[in-house]
């Protein structure tokens, strides 16, 4: 986690949970941040991670799933920011038909053997994997988040993606003990998309400046619409 005990240099610890590929955001954070050392590891338990982040395995970020229609506040004790709808996936064993497409629906799948469903949210990898194997040997269909199913990368079963069933959300979430940490709204910032040029500080000005030109631009487009049309009219007339 940051070492927040003395002047020394500071790092960033991030968790992610199964599905999530953190490495673009390393990288990025790296290349505007080289002072600043950063790691990943995943983690089966977010929760319980962040509930332990002032200790010295914790970590100072976290990845976590929650359901789609999860109320946009926090849950408790948490921050967090939601990021992005996962699409959903189904998993059968390697010669079941659904091989031959790309995408289904629910409705597709009428008749099919299911096993339980695994909550992909608090279960742990252990228990999914578990459920995976199951699938392999042809004892049923299963549902995960596409991101997790290609993740545990198995050639004995087939994921395809499956519409009409309830959705995951992938957030990023950390300590409120840790409430306007730079470092924190730093790599928030860039996981949401932040550029270097568009720093916290700097992004309104320069949106600012955007709007006024876009203003000035369009002023000129009507008065040269209304000479137009007024041109036009005095044809018309003669």
């Amino acid at each position: 986690m940051t070492d927040e005990s003395g002047p020394g240099p500071r790092r960033l610890a991030i968790g992610y949970v199964p599905g999530v590929q953190p490495d673009k955001w390393l990288t990025r954070w790296r290349e505007r941040h080289p002072d600043v050392p950063i790691a990943a590891r995943r983690m089966g338990d977010p929760r319980s991670a962040l509930a332990e982040a002032a200790g010295d395995d914790g970590v100072d970020v976290i990845f976590l799933r929650e359901p789609d229609d999860a109320p946009r506040a926090a849950p408790p004790g948490l921050l967090r920011v939601p990021l992005y709808t996962e699409t959903m996936a189904v998993l059968a064993g390697k010669d079941h038909e659904l091989v031959a497409f790309e995408t289904l629906a629910v409705a597709d799948l009428a008749g099919e053997r299911w096993l339980d469903p695994v909550d992909a949210i608090a279960a742990s990898p252990d228990e999914v994997s578990a459920a995976v194997d199951l699938v392999a040997a042809g004892a049923g269909l299963l549902v995960l988040p596409l991101p997790y199913a290609r993740s545990l990368s198995r050639r004995d079963v087939v994921v395809r993606a499956l519409e009409g069933v309830p959705a995951t959300r992938m957030g990023v979430a950390w300590s409120p003990r840790r409430e306007g940490d730079e470092l924190i709204d730093e790599f928030v910032g860039i996981v949401r998309g932040r550029t270097a040029a568009t720093t916290r500080g700097g992004a309104e000005p320069a949106r600012e400046k955007l709007n006024a030109r876009q203003k000035t631009a369009a002023k000129a487009a009507r008065a040269r619409e209304r000479g137009t049309a007024s041109g036009g009219r005095g044809s018309r007339r003669r």
